[in-house]
């Protein structure tokens, strides 16, 4: 039996890693910057509400290397230092490794494999080198290819004001290190092996693995009502779009498609998230609300209030967001520059093309021609452990 340590920063794809080694009795330690039990002090500090995410109840007897009060306390310097973007990210993921090295140079458990997200890995592969430890490292996106499609994206919208900013060299220079320190690189999806294989990454060690996601309440009636509702009636047609909003999710063309739908004033658009872009590009349109940032504890509403869910994003490593549509039995149009969950006619439609009509002429047709479909209950949460222990037997 392969023992892993787990490392990772917040709460990505709801430590789905850590739940399936842990379930396969193969997770030695989980680290991670901030652990907070329903039970914890922390839980009730006000301002701390976005830690009320870094939990997860499958993990209730697991070993978690947490460093709560630090991880705070770093944050809050930063802020009072005003410091942001790019250099925040990085003093961040430079933090975090250090902090994790001093405590994995003491540990002397037995450990035969490590995983480790992008971008906060490079300070700790050496040391799983000199130990002997299978290193992986998961890439959460297609890295610098990525960049360049959202770099072209606000050449096409530049009236559109947007946080967004190219990563400093010395970002990129640290992931290209990573990638060639790792004995294993892991994916979501063919898109990002298209993107890192384009970057020059040894295609030899990347291996597609899905990625996994599994609510943490199974619904005791898990199709969307309101889909089924809908159908009865000719109410209103409610899109969602939920994530980061932002040119590279495909918003400039979405609105772009919602303008071209007040024809069809039953079709309305609900987006959900943190957002690098101006309200003033949908402020004028009444098929279109913005509702700001959500609390993960709420999004499930959203998902049973919509009709589908929409993903035209220019390029994802895989966008966890259509599988929480899915398991909420949302139909969903995806983009083909992400995951591979979305079939044709059964769950969802894949767009051709991410133009602006044509994203207006899916929506129109999935208000047409709805589906129902039964929700599966979870995604590949012990297929993921188990490609990541196929993983650990072939480098041995």
């Amino acid at each position: 039996m392969t023992r892993w340590v787990v490392s990772q920063v917040g709460a990505r794809e709801h430590f789905a890693v850590a739940r399936g080694l842990a379930e396969r009795g193969e997770l030695a330690n989980l680290f991670t910057d901030a652990w907070v039990p329903p039970d914890s002090l922390w839980s009730r500090i006000p301002g701390t509400g976005k830690l009320a995410d870094r939990y997860h109840p499958d993990l209730e007897t697991a070993t978690i290397i947490a460093s709560t009060g630090r991880s705070v306390r770093w944050e809050m310097i930063a802020r009072l230092r005003r410091s942001q973007g790019w250099p925040k990210t990085i003093a961040r993921n430079t933090w975090y490794q250090d902090n994790v090295l001093k405590q994995l140079v003491r540990m002397d458990d037995k450990v035969d494999a490590f995983f480790s997200y992008s971008y906060s890995a490079l300070g700790l592969l050496p040391l799983c080198r000199d130990r002997g430890w299978m290193s992986v490292v998961g890439q959460i996106d297609p890295g610098p290819v990525e960049e360049r499609i959202v770099a072209e994206e606000h050449d096409r919208y530049p009236q559109i004001a947007s946080s967004w900013n190219h990563a400093p060299k010395r970002y990129w220079d640290a992931w290209q290190q990573e990638m060639e320190l790792a004995d294993r690189i892991v994916v979501n999806s063919a898109w990002s092996r298209r993107c890192l294989v384009e970057e020059g990454i040894d295609e030899r060690k990347i291996s597609i693995i899905p990625l996994v996601y599994q609510p943490s309440n199974v619904h005791a009636h898990p199709v969307n009502q309101r889909t089924i509702n809908s159908k009865m009636s000719n109410d209103t047609f409610n899109v969602l779009f939920l994530g980061q909003v932002n040119l590279r999710k495909g918003i400039a063309r979405l609105i772009h498609a919602m303008r071209q739908l007040k024809s069809h004033p039953e079709i309305r658009l609900t987006i959900a998230g943190p957002s690098e872009v101006s309200s003033q590009l949908w402020d004028d349109l009444q098929n279109v609300q913005y509702l700001g940032p959500v609390r993960r504890s709420h999004v499930a509403k959203l998902y049973r209030a919509a009709d589908v869910f929409i993903l035209p994003t220019l390029s994802d490593g895989y966008a966890l967001t259509q599988l929480e549509a899915l398991a909420e039995g949302v139909p969903v149009i995806a983009s083909k520059r992400c995951g591979d969950c979305v079939v044709e006619g059964e769950n969802g439609w894949r767009l051709p093309d991410l133009e602006p009509n044509t994203i207006a002429e899916a929506i129109v047709h999935a208000k047409e021609h709805r589906l129902d479909f039964e929700p599966p209950s979870a995604f590949g949460i012990e297929s993921y452990a188990k490609r990541l222990a196929e993983l650990a037997t072939s480098f041995q």
